[in-house]
């Protein structure tokens, strides 16, 4: 079975996602051949070459204020966590370039599950 995983490397939930799936196919097991392929995707292609700080454009988008902002936050480090992943939100930028590059990753770059 091939998996297209389409994400923006610059987006914790993605990294949060892509480990529940290697989890789920962990306790699948080898009956089920899996190939995983990454595919690159710019959550907003529009943003300035130079990025932006990821919680005023986080607050800006969804409407949210700095309460709302915080517990998000607190909920991905707490999926990330419970996800052997750790997440720090206190550097976050948000940068266009971050997403860009990923574009640049070989085609070949595959995972295959257990």
């Amino acid at each position: 079975m091939r998996i297209d995983f389409v994400s923006d490397v610059a987006c914790p939930w993605c990294a949060v996602g892509l480990n529940a799936l290697e989890r789920a196919l962990e306790k699948i097991g080898p009956e089920i051949a899996v190939e995983i392929h990454f595919q690159p995707f710019e959550l907003n292609p529009t943003m300035a070459s130079e990025g932006a700080d990821a919680g005023d454009y986080l607050k800006a988008k969804y409407g949210m204020g700095d309460a709302q902002l915080a517990h998000n936050r607190a909920v991905i480090r707490e999926r990330g966590a419970g996800s052997r992943i750790s997440i720090s939100t206190a550097s976050w930028g948000c940068t266009r370039s971050c997403a860009a590059a990923s574009a640049s990753v070989p085609q070949c770059c595959t995972t295959k599950g257990p």
